[in-house]
Parts: C-alpha cells; sequence; structure tokens
C-alpha cells in the first residue's frame, strides 16, 4: 500500500507535550454499495466533527487514560493496561460500553499491528475524545476515531480501517478533507482515488436531510453485499451518476439521478427504494444514503421548507437538516 496523502484537516496549534488531531465526520451521497465494486461514489465530509487530544500523563498513571465525550457530556471513561492494553476494571460484556470499549481497543490495537512502537513503551498518556454530533445518526463515530487514531500513531489511515473493518474507506477520505469528494476504491491493498469537487449545488436550499430515526449496521450491510456479482456497465453507470450529481444545476435533472441510482441500487440489494416504500406522495425525491434502511435520507423537492418539516413530521420523523446547515463551512468552500 503507498503511502496516504498528508491529513491537513486535523492541525491545530499544539505544544511539544500534546497532540492534537480532528477528523470530520460524513455523509455518501450516491454510490452506496457498488462503491465496493469500484464505482466512483459522490461523498461530503459535514460540519461536525470529532477531535482527539492526546497528552503525556505523569507517573503512577495507566500506560493510556482514554475519555470520550458526546457534545459535551462524558460519555467513556476507560483504562488501558499491560502490553496487550487490557481494559482496565472492564465492563461486563453484556452492556453497551463494553462493546465501545471492545472496538477503542481492537482499533488500538490493530496501529499498533501497522506501527509497533505505538504504545509500546514506558510512556503513560491522557487521551480525550470529544465527538460534537450524535452518534446514533451514523455520520462517522468510527472512521473520525480511526483517522485520528492513524495520525497518532502515524499509520497509513485507509491500512488501519481495512484491517478491521469490511468498509470501502469513503469515511475516512471524509474524515480527512475539507470538501466534498468522489472517492474511488481500489481494493484492500493500495490506497483509494480521492477526487475534490465543489459539491454545493445551486438548488442546495430545496435539498434536506432526513433522520430516519435508527442507526444501520452498515458493516453487516457490506458484508451481505457481493460486489463480484456486480456487472461493469452498471459501475460506469453510477460512477457517471456520481459525476452528474456533483455538477448538476438544477434540482429537475438532480431529482431524475436520484430515481435512476434508487432504481438500480433497488435492483441489486432487493430492497424497495424508501419513497416508494414510505413517501409515495412526497412532491419531490427521497434517496436512501449510506446503508439502506436506516441512518440519513436526502430529500429534493421545490416546496418551501416549512411544508417539508411539516410532511416529514406528520409521518414521524422529526430531524429535518436543510443541506446548508449539514454542510462544511471553509472559507474557500
Amino acid at each position: 500500500m503507498k503511502h496516504f496523502t498528508e491529513h491537513k484537516v486535523g492541525q491545530q496549534k499544539e505544544t511539544p507535550s500534546e497532540k492534537h488531531f480532528r477528523a470530520n465526520a460524513k455523509l455518501m451521497i450516491s454510490g452506496e454499495y457498488l462503491v465496493l465494486a469500484g464505482a466512483k461514489a459522490l461523498a461530503m465530509p459535514v460540519g461536525y466533527h470529532q477531535s482527539l487530544i492526546v497528552k503525556p500523563a505523569g507517573n503512577g498513571s495507566p500506560p493510556l487514560r482514554w475519555r470520550s465525550f458526546i457534545q459535551g457530556s462524558p460519555w467513556l471513561d476507560i483504562s488501558f493496561e499491560g502490553a496487550h492494553l487490557e481494559v482496565k476494571g472492564a465492563p461486563s460484556s453484556k452492556t453497551e460500553n463494553a462493546v465501545h470499549f471492545g472496538y477503542l481497543r481492537k482499533v488500538l490495537m490493530a496501529a499498533r499491528s501497522l506501527n509497533p512502537v505505538f504504545l509500546a513503551g514506558n510512556e503513560c498518556w491522557d487521551a480525550q475524545s470529544d465527538i460534537s454530533f450524535n452518534i446514533s445518526w451514523g455520520l462517522g463515530s468510527s472512521s473520525s476515531l480511526i483517522s485520528n487514531i492513524a495520525d497518532w500513531a502515524g499509520v497509513n489511515p485507509y491500512a488501519l480501517l481495512f484491517s478491521i473493518s469490511s468498509g470501502s474507506g469513503y469515511d475516512v477520505a471524509c474524515a480527512r478533507s475539507d470538501t466534498p469528494i468522489l472517492y474511488t476504491f481500489k481494493g484492500r491493498k493500495q490506497d483509494p482515488a480521492v477526487e475534490a469537487v465543489h459539491f454545493n449545488p445551486p438548488f442546495s436550499d430545496q435539498l434536506y436531510f432526513v433522520y430516519r430515526g435508527k442507526k444501520q449496521s452498515s458493516e453487516q450491510s457490506l458484508r451481505d453485499f457481493r460486489a463480484e456479482k456486480v456487472k461493469p456497465e452498471d459501475v460506469a453507470l453510477i460512477s457517471g451518476l456520481s459525476g452528474n450529481m456533483a455538477s448538476a444545476s438544477n434540482l429537475k435533472d438532480f431529482q431524475e439521478m436520484i430515481r435512476e441510482h434508487e432504481n438500480l441500487i433497488s435492483a441489486y440489494i432487493q430492497q424497495t427504494p424508501v419513497k416508494k416504500m414510505l413517501f409515495d406522495e412526497f412532491p419531490g425525491e427521497v434517496k436512501s444514503l449510506g446503508a439502506w434502511g436506516g441512518d440519513f435520507m436526502l430529500a429534493a423537492s421545490a416546496v418551501a421548507p416549512d411544508e417539508i418539516i411539516a410532511y416529514f413530521s406528520q409521518k414521524g420523523f422529526g430531524t429535518v437538516i436543510p443541506f446548508r446547515n449539514m454542510m462544511i463551512h471553509k472559507k474557500n468552500y
């Protein structure tokens, strides 16, 4: 695997004894599932993030104390000890936190396997991670964590992801980008192709992200998908749609692309498109984002914003975020 692109998103002021890292949350706009077959996916970092501050700890401290906060509230507080980073005072395996502790340890150990000197010395560290978004939204709490730990460990973030996940890596690419991207997965033995694009449509005021109300397991969905059965012509079709969606100049064309995209993915995964299933009378188009069945949907409609919010609220979907409120805001974007 070749060397990864230098990460600039997380560069912040730090003291000689402290290390600061930052990674963006994400959304995949097009290319779900078929991205694993090499189709280009349109994805965007969003205006939420996960930060990580690491600093040396004093004598008598555990080798690593890790604290995580979600939107300012304490979430995890755990100490790792020993050569294998055993969890000190590990909770019952039946608790929800045990799952998160286990995943964190898995990422740390995988980073060490890529860089054997990582967390292998006599130093003691205090790490604090701050997540600025609701982790049930599926915006990339895991991928932003992986990106930050990769930077701390000095390892390739894609190699780290691919060593523990069946994902395509688009989410890690978003974690490390300041702009939307066209992403091409090239297998687990080389880095992906990542192209920056200016996805900020002139009709963005008519686009909305609607939370479906439950977090979907992308990992499970991808394990069930057979990329080797995807036809080359469909890879080309989705790649073309991703590029066209990124540069679309009017809402009508964008809506037609959504319909075409949803119908093609539906045929491969044998699921009914979300609009047909839940919003057949909606005055516009609705597209699943990422693994179908959960997380966010994209709604595109010329109807007034208050009518859009009222429509989805009446359907039981109370979280509706306008495109401009979700997108990442940078001076040059």
